[in-house]
């Protein structure tokens, strides 16, 4: 399998680390290449530019208003975002692979109202109806993977399509009325509780997801199968990796999440409405987009798309507590991804010099 290019971010790294090694014989010239390599790898460090740039958000809403920074703010600012964060954990693996979901607001709607019908009106035990929404979820991202794997469509016009369909599917089960369930029971403890009365359980729920989304993602196969998937299908199917398998396993992923954040809505605020979910795909396609995650695929990653998810929580917050309205929170979020995606395109330019560079070396430039 080694022959499948990692153009995530390996390419880079070699590039980077051939430029910037000590080689004997080397003049003022290389001494201009390695400057070049390290300007490529400052500008491809997504994941610690990210970090930086959440910091320097949080020190200036904390200098700007006492209030971003009290304990109950920043719970309630982290308990909304593990919403957000814990779908983007799936839609990492997905625009990793190279494939995108715009359905993720409506599938989280919908499978929200289902969760709120089996429990609500049917009276099911609520960690069986969040096993049977899970399950649900899972088929909903099967059929989305073979539609775009097996059928052909691009994954562009058939989530696109399900956007409209489940957000009518959840009208029409919830008969166009939110469904109250009585919030009684371990699963509302362990959902939309506390532990020890302070710290909420939705927090463990996204630190879970995040821990073992990043572990896969980074240290096995499976993870290592996305990245060459969506750096080179072509190589990698070469290689031996089943593309189509691995694109619809994203696929799943992503809406089994949802069915996850459903389920914990559901023991946080103990509603389901038909509503749920509205603009949701903006947030989590804008929370990876700003961690790093390269809509062309090949590059990203978890870790970095939960920071992204919290620069958007605290924009959102932040803007909220200087007394913004929401729909100013809308427009500088949108505002983030522009400058994010410009940002991106001369770091993938700049990675490109640096590889001109390791080409010009192996070629024998520097001998």
């Amino acid at each position: 399998m080694s022959d499948v290019p990692q153009t995530s971010s390996q390419d880079y790294e070699d590039a980077e680390n051939a430029a910037l090694a000590p080689h004997d014989g080397e003049g003022e010239g290389f001494t201009q290449t390695a400057r070049q390599a390290f300007v490529s790898r400052v500008l491809q460090s997504r994941n610690l530019a990210t970090f930086v740039a959440g910091s320097a958000l949080f020190a200036a809403f904390s200098f700007a208003t006492p209030l971003f920074l009290s304990s109950g703010s920043l719970l309630n600012m982290m308990r909304n975002v593990s919403f957000t964060a814990i779908v983007a954990v799936g839609m990492t693996y997905l625009l990793i692979a190279g494939e995108i979901d715009l359905s993720v607001g409506s599938v989280y709607g919908f499978l929200t109202v289902v969760m709120g019908v089996l429990v609500g009106r049917l009276h099911f035990e609520p960690w069986l109806a969040m096993f049977a929404i899970i399950l649900l979820g899972l088929f909903v991202g099967l059929i989305n993977g073979l539609l775009v794997t097996r059928v052909g469509i691009p994954a562009f016009i058939v989530t696109l399509a399900l956007l409209a369909a489940y957000r009518s599917l959840a009208i029409v089960v919830s008969n166009q009325l939110p469904i109250n369930v009585d919030p009684h029971g371990s699963f509302y403890d362990l959902t939309g509780g506390y532990i020890q009365g302070v710290f909420p359980w939705l927090i463990v729920w996204l630190l879970g997801a995040v821990l073992v989304g990043g572990l896969v993602l980074s240290q096995t196969k499976f993870g290592y199968h996305v990245y060459a998937t969506g750096g080179n299908a072509e190589a990698a199917r070469n290689s031996g990796v089943d593309v189509r398998r691995v694109k619809t396993i994203c696929f799943m992923i992503v809406s089994g999440l949802c069915a996850i954040v459903a389920a914990l809505l559901i023991g946080y605020l103990h509603i389901a409405a038909p509503i749920t979910g509205t603009g949701f795909e903006f947030r989590v396609i804008g929370a990876v987009v700003v961690g790093g995650v390269a809509l062309r695929g090949g590059r990203g990653s978890v870790f970095g798309a939960f920071m992204g998810a919290c620069i958007i929580g605290m924009i959102s917050s932040g803007l909220v507590l200087l007394g913004f309205s929401q729909y100013w929170t809308d427009i500088a979020t949108g505002a983030l991804i522009m400058g994010v995606g410009a940002l991106d395109i001369l770091a993938s330019r700049a990675g490109a010099a640096g590889l001109k560079v390791f080409s010009w070396r192996k070629a024998g430039g520097l001998q």
